[in-house]
């Protein structure tokens, strides 16, 4: 979030406090800030949630009053997601999906009403016509800006963490699920190696050889960018399923396996694994 400050304003806006009250604040010391070239408070986001952490019981704020936003509708923000992400405005998509969680939304709830609904939007518009191949490639873009940004404002410490994988298989390219599938491992505390799309089988034996793993996440995408695993390379995806699986199995890793084409697995072959199907189910899982 570091080009994404907010000012004294802003932030007691964000509060509905008045300025004074931002100032004694972080003259106290209990909110945090740096200072621009020009001398006045800059407030990240990691700021903010530090002070939400630590004071929010004392201080008995109101988050649901974020910048009065508490009446915009799901549908609206998903909207405002899905016309961002096609102006390539990451900026504005971050701060959304902040005052989302600010507000007190958990961050597989975000992913699951908004985030992943405005990608359908995205690729409704790309079957419709409506948008090239392009413009599709850069909004998704746009949006994997935002998620990271906000992944670093939201991570957790990895001490004592238990360690997972996540990856898309060799044809498989959908690495917006796999960044939203790490930002919730990592919000509870695990340590996480992103491996990303397209990833092979002798990458995987390699990363197994080098590094313990108590969990691998492979996400198995239906969109139009991702159909290669879905349409053109069944066989290759379904042999590299059962090689993991056997991965697994022998290292004893526990395999979880999710997003729309998982129904390609249980039609074609038996697999051992756990499927999950939204973002809210893997902390179930875990």
């Amino acid at each position: 979030m570091t080009n994404n400050y907010l000012n004294t304003k802003q932030v007691a806006d964000l509060f509905k406090v008045d300025n004074s009250t931002i100032r004694r604040w972080t003259l106290s010391d209990k909110l945090k800030c740096t200072s621009s070239n020009g001398g006045h408070r800059k407030f990240s986001y990691r700021h903010i949630l530090d002070f939400i952490e630590n004071h929010n019981k004392k201080l008995n704020l109101d988050l649901k009053q974020i910048n009065n936003e508490k009446n915009v509708s799901l549908s609206e923000r998903k909207n405002l997601i899905t016309q961002n992400a096609l102006d390539r405005n990451s900026i504005e998509i971050q701060s959304i999906i902040m005052k989302l969680y600010l507000e007190g939304k958990m961050t597989h709830e975000i992913f699951d009403k908004y985030i992943d609904p405005s990608l359908d939007a995205i690729q409704t518009l790309l079957d419709k016509e409506s948008i090239s191949v392009a413009e599709e490639h850069i909004a998704r873009k746009t949006v994997s800006k935002s998620l990271n940004n906000f992944r670093d404002v939201v991570k957790k410490s990895e001490d004592d963490a238990k360690t997972a994988l996540c990856l898309n298989l060799e044809n498989d390219i959908p690495d917006l699920a796999i960044d939203m599938i790490q930002i919730i491992l990592e919000g509870q505390n695990y340590s996480v190696h992103n491996a990303g799309s397209n990833t092979s089988i002798d990458n995987i034996k390699l990363l197994l050889n080098k590094n313990n793993f108590d969990s691998i996440f492979i996400y198995m995408c239906s969109r139009q960018c991702c159909t290669a695993t879905v349409r053109d390379h069944i066989d290759n995806t379904l042999k590299s399923l059962k090689t993991i699986e056997s991965l697994c199995e022998n290292s004893s890793i526990n395999l979880f396996v999710g997003g729309p084409a998982t129904t390609i697995i249980d039609t074609n072959i038996n697999l051992n694994y756990t499927k999950f199907s939204k973002f809210s189910d893997i902390l179930d899982l875990i």
